[in-house]
């Protein structure tokens, strides 16, 4: 008796409760030939895709004319990775989106997010010997059933043809970041996270590309890159679906917000 792909069937399921390529991915109106990567024109149009960010930290830059973010203005020397980039300003459809991802078990969306963040790379123009994702603790994967950073570095890993490695473990099952204040997450991922030792010959000297879904304050990606660095690692590259902002979102919809290619 052929043995059943349990993963397969699954997958058959959800494809059929949420049918891919039919549907945007943002608003659930049906698709035309004019959509891109499972997104409808209109959201397309009205989406806060990032053009030019903050060239440190990928968020966006403020009218301040230093050139990059105020959080950078005020941080830049406590930075590990070298530079980051997003896609979109976390916000309205964006969050909803995400929120979708990683807490309503929605793992297809992992496809169109991993397009976009691909693109994203591709434009950005930089090379990367390995690409490795945020980690989470086996207590919060086993509730939330998959890593969603993974998931998304995984299909990125296999579009722009880089070898994907875990090399970083979470070993400590603290407070989501989500549900602290600023000046708390910084301590909140102290000593949350470890290399892998016998990944040591392989980053040495290399550069590597750390994804995840969305930066806010950037304690985790940068205590990952001064792990990464202390690790041997020459060159740490963030890349996010998402990038938070300060403020008010109406003030943030008066900046500079295009289309990808306008």
């Amino acid at each position: 008796m052929k043995k059943v792909d349990w993963k397969k069937f699954k997958e058959n399921i959800l494809d059929i409760i949420y049918p891919r390529h039919i549907k945007c991915i943002f608003c659930s109106e049906e698709l035309n030939e004019l959509a891109h990567n499972d997104t409808c024109v209109e959201c397309l149009n009205k989406l806060p895709f990032i053009i030019h960010g903050c060239p440190k930290c990928g968020g966006l830059i403020e009218d301040n004319n230093t050139g990059v973010c105020l959080t950078c203005k005020r941080n830049m020397n406590s930075y590990y990775f070298d530079e980051a980039k997003s896609v979109f300003i976390y916000m309205d459809d964006v969050v909803n989106l995400v929120h979708n991802y990683k807490l309503e078990n929605r793992k297809f969306l992992s496809e169109p997010m991993a397009k976009y963040l691909t693109e994203r790379f591709i434009t950005w123009g930089i090379n990367v010997d390995y690409i490795t994702a945020v980690p989470l603790h086996e207590n919060r994967e086993k509730v939330r059933r998959f890593n969603q950073s993974k998931e998304i570095a995984l299909k990125v890993s296999e579009a722009v043809e880089i070898p994907y490695i875990d090399c970083i473990k979470k070993i400590k099952d603290n407070a989501r970041q989500a549900l602290l204040d600023i000046k708390d997450r910084k301590e909140n991922v102290t000593n949350a996270y470890q290399f892998i030792k016998p990944f040591k010959n392989t980053i040495k000297d290399k550069s590597i590309l750390l994804i995840d879904d969305v930066f806010t304050t950037g304690a985790t990606t940068n205590e990952i890159s001064k792990i990464l660095k202390n690790a041997g690692a020459k060159c740490i590259y963030i890349l996010t679906f998402a990038h938070s902002v300060l403020g008010d979102f109406e003030e943030v919809r008066k900046k500079i917000i295009q289309l990808p290619n306008s």
